[in-house]
């Protein structure tokens, strides 16, 4: 008897010290982590300056026809001040192009909105949501922009400001794992009938969806959920830097990449141009 309690206290301490040291690491790495974060927002009053694409031009798929600089800023002028998404089409039955408001009230196409921004490097596919979860808080933009229903942030202004809803969310995972060379998209949509945005990931054949602005049970080493396995986000339309995709098929899929998925748009900036080739 004796024995087996002096093996049942050893193990338990045991466990106690592997637990201790887990935690330690933890502690450990999320400290280094809010380091980088600190290192990122150092200059962040000048980095918010930034966001202004320039050089645009935009390839119509459907048609073969593109778009200038000068033919974009005609289209989007007259849309300045007025907050919300707006929807370009060819033919009244294929979107081609999607412009939103950004913070400062001007409108721009959806895919400049993902400058090619990552706040610092790392190697673990699961660490951009897992420091996004600590970094930015949920906010409804009528309630940070007084009053203004739909403001988009730039991927580099949604890490910087510590509020936004989920197409911030969305848009800085989403860019922060395109800089890591990885085939990601942000998805329009809605969830359980309510307007949301979303990222998407194709990795090794497999499509995964990432709820950009979960906040809670993230762990860095834990797998992303595959897409299949979430039938409640509805989706509509999908972009990265560059391609623009719409859903030709029921809303109900949870294909990511079938033939339903329509790409009718290539975009592209003087800022992308100089960036080495991602997604």
């Amino acid at each position: 008897m004796f024995a087996k309690l002096k093996a049942f206290a050893f193990w338990t301490c045991f466990l106690i010290f592997v637990v201790a040291i887990t935690n330690l690491k933890e502690n450990s790495q999320d400290s280094d982590i809010q380091q980088k974060i600190d290192i990122a927002l150092h200059d962040f009053d000048d980095e918010l300056k930034v966001f202004s694409p320039k050089g645009q031009s935009l390839l119509v798929l459907p048609t073969g026809e593109r778009w200038s600089d000068d033919y974009i800023q005609q289209l989007l002028k007259p849309l300045y001040d007025k907050s919300g998404a707006f929807a370009f089409t060819y033919n009244d039955t294929k979107t081609i192009a999607m412009s939103a408001q950004g913070v400062n009230r001007s409108q721009f196409l959806v895919n400049a909105f993902l400058e090619g921004y990552q706040p610092f490097t790392v190697e673990n596919v699961m660490m951009p949501l897992y420091v996004l979860a600590q970094r930015k808080t949920y906010m409804l933009d009528s309630l940070q922009y007084s009053g203004r229903e739909e403001v988009w942030q730039s991927s580099r202004e949604a890490f910087l400001l510590p509020r936004g809803d989920c197409e911030d969310h969305a848009l800085a995972l989403a860019d922060w794992l395109i800089e890591m060379n990885e085939d990601a998209r942000v998805v329009l949509g809605d969830m359980d009938g309510n307007g949301h945005a979303w990222v998407v990931l194709f990795k090794n054949g497999k499509e995964y969806l990432l709820e950009a602005t979960r906040k809670n049970r993230l762990e860095r080493n834990k797998p992303y959920p595959l897409a299949k396995l979430y039938p409640d986000y509805h989706p509509t339309f999908m972009f990265n830097r560059h391609g623009f995709w719409m859903n030709s098929g029921s809303k109900y899929t949870t294909d990511y990449s079938g033939k339903h998925w329509e790409h009718t748009s290539e975009y592209s900036n003087a800022a992308m141009r100089r960036l080495s080739p991602k997604s």
